[in-house]
């Protein structure tokens, strides 16, 4: 199998998601939210935590509901202020997850072409790329917010192998953390596929991915491995 390029996911693939959003939880409850008794605290942590399914929520609909269920420090805050405070502050929290620039640079200098493709809106996903400047490290990067199209229709998948200029999807290797977003978009647009584990729970029976990871810097041995199978023993003494 030759593989010419990489194309990965964003959140909690390139940078932490999850850690991301903890931190960004504490900054918007000190700014909107009465919880000054630690065990109430928590409860809106998780309350948070919960309604916001890792990210997958319509932000509108996920601060029209948490206005109206948690207890205002200012009861005349506006959705529209929570929004805009979203929208202004998330992506100053953006982390990179370990290793992420230097496998980067490591594939690059192996000559494999990088892309990326992200779920979300344009305005958000740019802002977090830019925050931890990850933009000149890939060659193409797709935003479900400005192609009218996301994850797992293959169609995202297709127009990002187009913009890296690779022919044959089974030369191409997708790495990202969603069962159904990543894994089977993927290979449904006959991409490989890597899972990057501890994010979420595998619910796909009927797929499986072609390798899965716990760390990115998993990603150059796998590459080792596709170039030299670990069966060559000859003139071994």
């Amino acid at each position: 199998m030759s593989i010419e390029a990489i194309i990965f996911d964003l959140d909690n693939t390139l940078i932490h998601r999850k850690q991301a959003f903890a931190a960004y939880t504490e900054r918007f409850i000190e700014r909107f939210i009465v919880a000054e008794e630690p065990a109430s605290h928590a409860a809106v942590v998780e309350r948070i935590r919960l309604a916001d399914q890792d990210g997958y929520r319509d932000k509108r609909e996920l601060y029209t509901e948490l206005h109206a269920d948690l207890k205002l420090k200012n009861p005349d805050t506006t959705v529209q202020e929570m929004l805009g405070f979203w929208y202004g502050e998330f992506h100053k929290f953006t982390v990179l997850m370990d290793g992420a620039k230097e496998v980067l640079s490591e594939l690059r200098s192996r000559g494999l072409k990088l892309g990326m493709i992200t779920n979300g809106s344009l305005r958000t996903q740019q802002a977090k790329i830019d925050r931890v400047m990850l933009r000149d490290y890939v060659d193409s990067i797709i935003v479900s917010g400005g192609v009218n199209v996301e994850k797992p229709n293959p169609r995202i998948f297709e127009l990002a192998l187009k913009e890296l200029d690779i022919a044959e999807p089974g030369h191409a290797c997708y790495v990202g953390d969603h069962p159904t977003n990543d894994i089977r978009g993927a290979q449904s647009a006959g991409l490989h596929t890597i899972w990057l584990e501890g994010f979420m729970t595998w619910n796909e029976m009927d797929i499986v991915p072609d390798h899965q990871i716990q760390s990115l810097r998993e990603i150059t041995g796998w590459l080792d491995r596709l170039s030299y199978p670990s069966n060559m023993e000859e003139g071994a003494s």
